[in-house]
């Protein structure tokens, strides 16, 4: 747009004089069509326009003229600016002209709107509407509530306003007067509701309130009013009454100043509480109660029990919970000091003080079950060298009772390694010659079972994104391989939902353990387990996922395990697994293993994890995807120490087979858990009670019995059985659950679930098959074929397991397998599941629809 230039438009003198009445004038396009449109326009004849030529405003109609920019922001709002210097639109063409005759001008047409443009038209009105309907609807404070609620009640509803409450209520009047509902809405709009003078719930109506129970829009407050109007007099739900009653129970005994009606009444409360639920679950407190009174009066409390005048746990479930209650391996005592016997006991050996710990001390036979507690030291505070002091102490108390230590174990904690540092004279190393007995050789290493722990904690504890380890390959070590925890916790997030899973050991408590839980060694043996093994197998060949790392990992850690934790001469047999078999030579396959894996954990330690390029990539730190420096010390260290000792024994003597299970510290951990259990339980137990708790089980020991059928036999054979008698418990079936044979089919099996529907059809067929004598019976549940139908890919996971004992199952197995499957999915879903949860006994009930189906009865 221009200033001050003359227009070329034949009787127009536009910016002609020298005058400040200047017009606005736009220069000709420079798109060809639009600029001869332009000259056309313009009804001059012969007229080619120059650079400079132009056209003035005047000459344009009002649609072709851009005074304003317009943008939509991303609420929907338009933001309006309007524009200091006018342009025209694209397709603007000059059709005015005042001084010339009438038919040349005209008015242009009105263009539409594009579609795109008449849709966003549209969503902006919809979006401001329904902004100002939501503005309308909100109810901004309780005073504006008061001012209009009344104009919104039917016919029917009466009210009562005050300064902190409005109450809306509704009557019955057909015999005595009484309230059938009533609402309270409170100053901060929270909302309580009453039926029959019972308090509802507010999750029951969260449906039209939301969790925070506000009626703060109106619609909500009609959709309460239409929902209430609907509810009749005398038509509370039982268990309403029930909640009701338990609600009056504690702001009944909320204000007694008797404390000793207190467990009266919340007994009461926990009876009314169970009674709600089909699923049975008690408070702490009333499993205490109920664990007292059951070991006090077993006999009472069956017959309470069992005429369901109290509803009480199972005393299966109580021996299982009072089984469970061990002590923490490590014991630390009540400081305290008991006289008994003559002796005063409780002083720490190392200092003038009470003590605080025992230190103690066990030896284990390595050729036998012979395993015994030979010190109990009491200590205060205790340090590296009082721990030496008292090593050598029971080394010569062992050597003047002409046993032979072969090795001290202990775990990797910082005081224990100190100790052996100091033993080796201030540089560790695997063997050094005994200090009581210099002709023999003492070996030292760290308690395997920590090691596993340890593994599997560094694995958990790195930072990186998807927890990764960086190791050399076993079988090419200038190769780097990545442990992805995150490959194990894909697999469990896709399998978690499923009954039949492929990775079965993997759980919440396996993957995400909390700090208690790290101390479980079942919990990360459940990490080095083969399915996981197969698992991430079957993902990287049938998926193409890169878990193969991961595998890789994992397998060498798993063999390691099963190599040093080999405690019994047959498990090799049993589980058709050499790497589970004793020791029998120093060539065998499970010492080549070790030596391989002491080469590779070198190999790992003396490398570096990966090029720096590569780790920035995966988002490691400079340092990052390798184990703590003490970790993979004590594994190299313990590795080592158990390849020599193996040598040093073959060479020395001539046993049949070694154990390396017995070198690990379990029985002692063992030790400390019966401790606690033979004093009650407790944590603050005393040095009196641990040395009486010994001399208890020394005793047992030492005691044997003569039996005229039995013979001779140890205390400890002694096996005491409860006599129980169950009896057949007849139940009806709904008959509507029959129901689910019409639907029974919908529910369908995935690819990814099929491989481990075969490996538990195989072992059910292994069950059944011990059961048949007859072998045609047997062929018609196990076949020798491999399965006879195309599952490849669920073939290809069981043979990964497979060692050569394991039972292909027959499709007539299978079939068994998926039908019961199908028929238990389907009871459990929302339509069946109350009706299944009430029948006594779940798997007789399953097993009786399962024939139906099948007989077609």
């Amino acid at each position: 747009m221009g200033k001050g230039r003359k227009c070329c438009v034949p009787c127009c003198n536009s910016n002609y004089n020298n005058t400040d009445n200047y017009v606005s004038s736009f220069t000709f396009p420079k798109d060809a069509t639009r600029k001869n449109q332009w000259v056309k326009s313009i009804n001059r004849a012969n007229f080619i326009p120059s650079s400079t030529a132009v056209v003035c405003i005047k000459h344009f109609s009002s649609q072709f003229i851009v005074k304003e920019d317009r943008i939509v922001r991303d609420d929907g709002s338009e933001l309006v600016v309007p524009r200091k210097i006018w342009k025209l639109t694209n397709d603007a063409y000059p059709s005015i002209f005042p001084n010339q005759p009438s038919y040349l001008s005209h008015e242009p047409s009105t263009s539409r709107k594009s579609p795109s443009e008449r849709i966003t038209a549209l969503k902006l009105r919809d979006e401001q509407n329904f902004a100002e309907w939501c503005t309308n609807d909100t109810v901004n404070s309780f005073e504006i509530f008061q001012e209009t609620y009344a104009k919104k009640l039917g016919d029917g509803w009466l009210n009562i306003r005050t300064d902190n409450f409005v109450l809306c209520y509704r009557l019955d009047i057909n015999q005595c007067p009484s309230i059938v509902v009533s609402m309270k809405i409170y100053k901060d709009l929270t909302v309580e509701i009453w039926h029959d003078s019972v308090l509802l719930k507010t999750k029951s109506y969260h449906f039209i309130l939301g969790e925070h129970n506000k009626c703060d829009r109106w619609t909500k407050f009609d959709s309460l009013l239409s929902w209430l109007a609907a509810f009749k007099p005398n038509d509370v739900k039982p268990n309403e009454k029930i909640e009701n009653a338990m609600h009056l129970i504690k702001d009944a005994y909320s204000q007694q100043y008797d404390s000793d009606k207190t467990l009266f009444f919340s007994v009461i409360i926990e009876q009314l509480k169970l009674t709600l639920s089909s699923k049975h679950i008690y408070s702490t407190e009333f499993l205490l109660l109920a664990a007292k009174f059951y070991f006090c009066y077993p006999a009472a409390y069956s017959f309470i029990r069992s005429s369901k005048i109290l509803i009480l746990p199972h005393p299966v479930y109580i021996k299982k919970l009072s089984n469970a209650l061990k002590g923490p391996n490590e014991i630390y005592v009540n400081p305290g000091l008991n006289y008994k016997g003559g002796k005063l006991l409780g002083k720490a050996e190392n200092a003038n003080q009470q003590a605080n710990t025992i230190q103690a001390f066990m030896i284990t036979s390595l050729f036998s079950k012979y395993k015994e507690i030979v010190a109990l030291v009491p200590m205060k505070n205790q340090t590296a060298d009082d721990l030496y002091c008292q090593t050598l102490k029971v080394l010569q108390m062992l050597n003047d009772c002409k046993y032979n230590v072969l090795c001290l174990i202990s775990d990797n904690n910082r005081i224990n390694r100190n100790m052996f540092t100091q033993m080796c004279q201030g540089n560790l190393v695997n063997c050094i010659s005994n200090p009581v007995q210099p002709e023999n050789k003492l070996f030292f290493l760290f308690d395997t079972v920590h090691l596993i722990k340890s593994v599997r904690n560094n694995w958990f504890n790195e930072k990186t994104l998807g927890q990764v380890l960086c190791f050399p390959s076993p079988d090419n070590s200038s190769k780097i391989s990545l442990a992805k925890l995150q490959d194990l916790k894909d697999i469990y997030e896709t399998e978690k939902s499923n009954l039949i899973k492929n990775a079965s050991k993997l759980s919440q408590k396996v993957l995400y353990p909390t700090s208690f839980e790290k101390q479980n060694v079942l919990l990360a043996l459940n990490i080095f387990h083969e399915s996981n093994s197969a698992a991430l197998a079957h993902e990287a060949g049938e998926k193409g996922k890169d878990t193969m790392g991961t595998k890789e990992f994992i397998d060498q850690f798993l063999k390691w395990w099963n190599i040093v934790n080999v405690k019994n001469s047959e498990k090799g047999k049993r589980l058709k697994y050499p790497f589970c078999d004793p020791i029998r030579s120093k060539d065998q396959m499970s010492m080549v293993f070790l030596n391989k894996f002491y080469d590779w954990l070198v190999s790992w330690n003396n490398k570096s994890s990966l090029p720096l390029e590569k780790r920035k990539e995966l988002g490691l730190p400079g340092k990052g995807g390798k184990l703590t420096k003490e970790t993979q010390f004590a594994l190299q260290f313990t590795t080592k120490s158990l390849i020599d000792i193996v040598n040093h024994i073959f060479k020395e003597h001539t046993p049949e087979y070694i154990l390396l299970g017995k070198f690990q510290t379990d029985s002692l951990e063992a030790r400390f858990g019966q401790y606690r259990q033979m004093s009650g339980g407790n944590y603050n137990v005393s040095c009196l009670q641990i040395f009486e708790s010994e001399k208890k089980l020394k005793i047992v020991d030492w005691i044997n019995f003569h039996s005229e059928k039995k013979g001779e036999f140890h205390i400890k054979s002694l096996e005491i059985f409860e006599a129980t008698s169950e009896t057949s418990v007849e139940f009806e079936v709904d008959e509507e659950l029959y129901e689910v044979f019409d639907t029974t089919t919908d529910v369908e099996i995935s690819p990814e679930e099929m491989p481990a529907f075969i490996y538990i059809s195989g072992y059910v067929a292994k069950k059944v098959s011990q059961k048949l004598n007859c072998d045609l019976c047997t062929s018609k549940f196990i076949t020798t074929k491999g399965l006879e139908y195309e599952i490849d890919t669920a073939c290809k996971y069981v043979s990964l397991l497979d060692r050569g004992g394991l039972k292909w199952p027959t499709k007539y197995t299978l079939e068994i397998l998926v039908e019961s499957y199908q028929i238990f999915n389907k009871l459990i879903r929302k339509e069946f599941e109350e009706k299944f949860l009430k029948v006594n006994n779940h798997k007789q009930l399953l097993e009786h629809l399962w024939f139906l189906k099948k007989w077609n009865c």
